[in-house]
């Protein structure tokens, strides 16, 4: 009999400790959850490195064309890319890949056929970017930021490139009447080194308590032309010749996702 109540009795406490063992387990697992999380928030606003994955659209200046599309045609062209930076402090590096479309078109008058004469082209290309930043965390947990940036874009490699120079017709109504055109010669130069200077403001704002996502406004500024392109035409026994001038300009809005790789020491 008394060997049943003592095991009885021995039954009850290990139940007894089981429960407060299994208390004091979820404390401490959701003790060292919020301090990962702590520690998470806190490596995401520290200085160190960063991948930075944005995208946007430019609105460019030297297009005649009023449709919206991101590939290439239109005022609308896309930018996109992916860069590593570093933070010291308020300041912050930058350099990376990118790619911009630019497609061009102006339209020039004729005086002699009384018609005007529109170009176009693409300027599509890789650039290599390297930005200065400059920024003022606000609030006690550093959450948001606000602050300049400018950048020196080189371009690398333009995707679709065209002869030199070359010859063709052009209809001023091909689908009406085609007994009207003119004939044309170009010839085309551009400098060795091309790029474009980007300036701007930009704010960032904490998510998921350990990346950052960034908004920015900027306007980009050719120093000179990228291509300059001379056009010689002849019209019923008229001749003249005009030049074109392609530039990377405009306004540009992006959106950008930025992941400090403090988070991977911090969570180990």
């Amino acid at each position: 009999m008394k060997l049943r109540i003592g095991f009885t009795g021995l039954i009850i406490m290990l139940f007894v400790l089981d429960g407060y063992a299994q208390r004091y387990y979820e404390k401490e697992l959701l003790s060292t959850r919020l301090e990962r999380k702590e520690m998470r928030q806190k490596a995401s606003v520290a200085d160190g490195g960063y991948v930075l994955f944005q995208g946007g659209l430019r609105k460019h200046e030297n297009s005649r064309s009023n449709d919206i599309f991101t590939g290439g045609y239109g005022e609308y062209n896309g930018v996109v890319g992916v860069n590593y930076g570093y933070r010291l402090k308020n300041a912050s590096i930058e350099t990376g890949l990118g790619f911009i479309w630019q497609y061009h078109s102006e339209i020039y008058f004729l005086e002699a056929a009384g018609e005007n004469f529109r170009t176009s082209g693409n300027y599509n290309s890789i650039f290599l970017p390297l930005v200065m930043k400059y920024d003022v965390p606000t609030g006690p947990s550093k959450k948001f930021r606000f602050g300049a940036m400018g950048s020196l874009n080189f371009l690398l490699h333009q995707t679709r490139n065209r002869n030199q120079q070359g010859r063709g017709t052009y209809y001023f109504d091909y689908f009406n009447d085609r007994e009207r055109y003119l004939q044309y010669k170009y010839y085309w130069d551009r400098p060795r080194i091309s790029g474009f200077f980007k300036a701007g403001v930009y704010a960032e704002f904490q998510v998921f308590k350990s990346s950052f996502l960034n908004l920015q406004f900027s306007r980009a500024i050719s120093a000179g032309p990228l291509r300059t392109v001379t056009y010689e035409w002849e019209y019923q026994g008229q001749k003249g010749s005009f030049t074109d001038e392609l530039k990377i300009e405009g306004y540009i809005v992006e959106i950008a996702y930025k992941l400090p790789l403090n988070l991977f020491s911090a969570t180990r």
